[in-house]
């Protein structure tokens, strides 16, 4: 046992003989009693309060370790041991009643990070100070008119500038951004147009007019922008991304 060990066992056996002699030369004063009861009770409510302190901390760390529990390599679940997923939710209802707007505002950011592979933080750091990227979405309807439907969506060329890895996921990468709301769509940006006529010849922009066109239905292209949400510049910024 370490020196400081020893002066904490000494301190506290010293209180505990303080306390008690206490006890007993309060019992001999008049009105002693009364006044014992009254400490004990103050007593049993800071006891009570530094519990309650004690077992919300308890409550954040059980949260963390079940989260990276459920979130962690299912290879190493056995070791870390079963956790329900009823008893991760209620401890998250319990501290969403205890947690501020800010709180609630990092924990959303926290969770759509972590959402994300390296590829769409790529797209998000290269819209985050751009006015918009291209965005061309291949429609089909009747050619009698009426309603349209979408045969691929989120064409753009924002993947291959912001130098994603796999250009081919570019289109599930800005739905993924989408989800999260921390990338929107606007109309059809007039200074764009090169680049809109330069998408509308990808292959795979191509092929799905000529499959619509095969199919008997009319086909059409939608233009639009591909811009950062405010939610997104609102992480942006809490992230502090600069170019030091």
């Amino acid at each position: 046992m370490s020196d400081e060990d020893n002066g904490r066992n000494s301190a506290r056996k010293g209180g505990f003989a303080a306390g008690a002699l206490a006890n007993r030369v309060l019992k001999r004063l008049p009105g002693g009693s009364y006044a014992q009861e009254q400490l004990e009770k103050i007593e049993r409510r800071v006891l009570t309060e530094l519990k309650q302190r004690l077992d919300k901390v308890e409550r954040s760390a059980t949260v963390s370790v079940l989260a990276f529990s459920v979130e962690g390599d299912p290879a190493q679940s056995n070791k870390r041991g079963p956790y329900a997923p009823g008893e991760l939710l209620r401890e998250l209802l319990e501290i969403s009643g205890e947690q501020s707007r800010e709180q609630a505002r990092q924990a959303y950011y926290v969770a759509a990070l972590k959402s994300l592979v390296p590829d769409e933080a790529r797209i998000l750091s290269a819209l985050s100070d751009s006015n918009g990227y291209p965005l061309l979405h291949v429609m089909a309807g009747s050619r009698l008119g009426g309603a349209v439907h979408p045969v691929l969506q989120n064409v753009s060329n924002v993947g291959k500038i912001a130098g994603v890895q796999l250009i081919d996921l570019t289109s599930n990468y800005i739905r993924r951004l989408r989800d999260w709301d921390l990338v929107q769509t606007a109309p059809e940006a007039p200074d764009l147009k090169i680049s809109y006529e330069i998408l509308e010849t990808d292959d795979a922009v191509r092929k799905a007019v000529e499959h619509i066109k095969k199919s008997g239905q009319r086909e059409s292209i939608l233009r639009r922008t591909l811009k950062m949400s405010d939610l997104g510049r609102a992480l942006w910024a809490a992230c502090r991304i600069s170019e030091d």
